[in-house]
């Protein structure tokens, strides 16, 4: 039986079409294309309006820095012009944000998007909760089916705020999530497809629940889509072929009791070319997350052997391709500079890429999603939130505002409390954080103004808890606070007397308490 849908969904969604003629001409043209784009932008925001039909048109020609980083390189002579007139237009915040993209911010053909939305619904995916953790502008949102974009619920995460702007400015039926993946706050197993062209990089990403695994960045938002999305529902990325081919399988041995690998394509090294100005041999990897109790039937994609080209030398890729070698779209040659010389690249052979994707969709498995009989609603279920590092475990911290605990590596939200107790202990909160603040600032050597204004706030946090809930030794604060490790160290600023019921303040609240050896002259 198929879900209960909406009639309409998103119609205030642009809609990505051949004449819009995504990621085409030199990088000057894609240079005067951003440049519009912003400006677009700036006076959509000026003037608090949607915008017309026109102006995304504008919008969704923006294509990022990472085709053109030489705009943000001093040493440039023939781009002078153009970074001072991004130094001027952006703010330094949007600048260096700017600078920091030019890594990951290429966008995806609309070819090898169709072909993803081919693959997905062939395995089944009508519509539903869809996930895009590194939606750039929202391309594949532009990109997605009529049908499958008219009934879903659409979540997109994008780091670079800028960017995530324009999106919203394309999108504004969609949840767009201006923020990295990592801080996102997404419902766990709320998601029936995560679908996305991932940043590569050999750089880890923080977060406190996947730390240990030590994942590069591709391979880090596979285990954390995992997590979001619902037994049944499907992962969908392109990735650096590092993914399937690296020695180390720490990815995929954490994978493949989790999931059943539906297939994989790899596409010739010039997929991105026209696009995002950069040749690179990249993956699409799809993936079910499957059921508790459930055993993986899929093929085998866990080891490395090796394969052996046209050209007699022998490569160490995924079992999977070398079973499979049709499912690369090309010829596979040590001819790669990526990242160093000789490394594996899959070069074009001749076929037109649309054909060959084409040919490769239709062999893959259909009919393995299964839809859920639920109804569609907004991602506003409880949040499963990391814990940062400086929250120590079972501290009360405040998040967005709401008062919660560190159980483990995640916080829970404590929406149950009485109102006075949650007052108490957001006050006791402001007191702990400003005491950690003042003893910090003498810890660290800083100014002597620096531990002033620290002991100063610490006063003024202080007088205005005790005010209201009186001393924090007094019983009904002691409890509301029970449990938190910095309970002691905020008895400690208090001269209690137990028979008066009065406290008078501690020396830190006056004076220095930590004092550097000075050396001897």
């Amino acid at each position: 039986m198929r879900r209960s849908v909406p009639e309409v969904r998103n119609e205030k969604n642009y809609r990505i079409s051949d004449a819009n003629r995504i990621g085409e001409g030199p990088p000057r043209q894609k240079y005067r294309q951003n440049i519009a784009a912003i400006r677009t932008l700036r006076t959509l925001e000026a003037e608090s309006r949607l915008a017309t039909p026109d102006e995304k048109a504008v919008l969704v020609r923006y294509v990022g820095w990472g085709a053109m980083p030489q705009v943000f390189d001093p040493r440039n002579y023939e781009w002078r012009e153009a970074r001072a007139e991004v130094e001027q237009l952006l703010t330094p915040e949007e600048l260096e944000a700017a600078r920091a993209s030019t890594l990951n911010a290429h966008y995806t053909s609309p070819t090898v998007v169709r072909a993803m939305y081919g693959a997905l619904e062939r395995f089944g995916f009508e519509h539903g909760r869809i996930l895009e953790p590194a939606c750039g502008i929202g391309h594949f949102i532009g990109l997605m089916p009529e049908a499958m974009h008219r009934h879903s619920t659409i979540t997109g995460v994008e780091i670079d705020p800028l960017t995530a702007r324009i999106a919203k400015a394309l999108y504004p039926d969609a949840d767009i999530r201006a923020q990295g993946f990592e801080n996102a706050q997404l419902a766990d197993g709320f998601y029936d497809v995560a679908i996305s062209n991932v940043p590569f990089g050999d750089y880890p990403v923080h977060d406190p629940l996947l730390n240990a695994h030590r994942l590069p960045i591709h391979d880090y938002f596979f285990a954390k889509a995992l997590d979001k999305v619902r037994p049944g529902g499907l992962v969908m990325f392109i990735t650096s072929r590092g993914t399937l081919d690296k020695v180390s399988s720490t990815l995929r041995e954490y994978l493949s009791p989790k999931t059943e690998l539906l297939g994989a394509i790899r596409l010739p090294n010039t997929a991105f070319k026209q696009n995002a100005g950069t040749e690179v041999t990249t993956d699409i990897v799809m993936l079910r997350k499957l059921h508790p109790g459930e055993i993986p039937q899929g093929p085998a994609w866990r080891e490395v052997r090796d394969f052996t080209n046209h050209n007699l030398e022998k490569i160490p890729i995924n079992e999977y391709f070398v079973e499979r070698p049709h499912l690369m779209l090309g010829h596979l040659q040590l001819t790669g500079r990526m990242y160093r010389d000789n490394e594996p690249t899959l070069e074009p052979d001749g076929r037109v890429l649309v054909d060959a994707l084409g040919a490769a969709v239709t062999g893959l498995p259909t009919g393995v999603y299964r839809a859920q009989r639920v109804e569609l609603v907004e991602p506003t279920l409880e949040q499963t939130i990391p814990a940062s590092d400086f929250v120590k475990p079972n501290a009360y911290c405040l998040h967005d505002g709401i008062v919660c605990i560190r159980e483990e590596n995640v916080l829970r939200r404590l929406t149950d409390l009485p109102n006075e107790t949650r007052s108490r202990i957001r006050g006791l909160i402001q007191v702990r954080d400003a005491v950690r603040s003042c003893l910090r600032s003498q810890l660290e050597g800083s100014s002597e103004e620096q531990v002033v204004e620290a002991r100063r706030q610490l006063n003024y946090a202080y007088d205005r808890f005790v005010a209201r809930f009186g001393p924090v030794n007094f019983r009904a604060n002691q409890r509301a606070f029970d449990g938190d490790p910095d309970l002691p160290l905020l008895l400690s600023l208090e001269h209690y007397n137990e028979e008066t019921k009065r406290a008078t303040k501690a020396t830190i609240f006056t004076e220095r308490t930590i004092h550097h050896r000075q050396p001897v002259e």
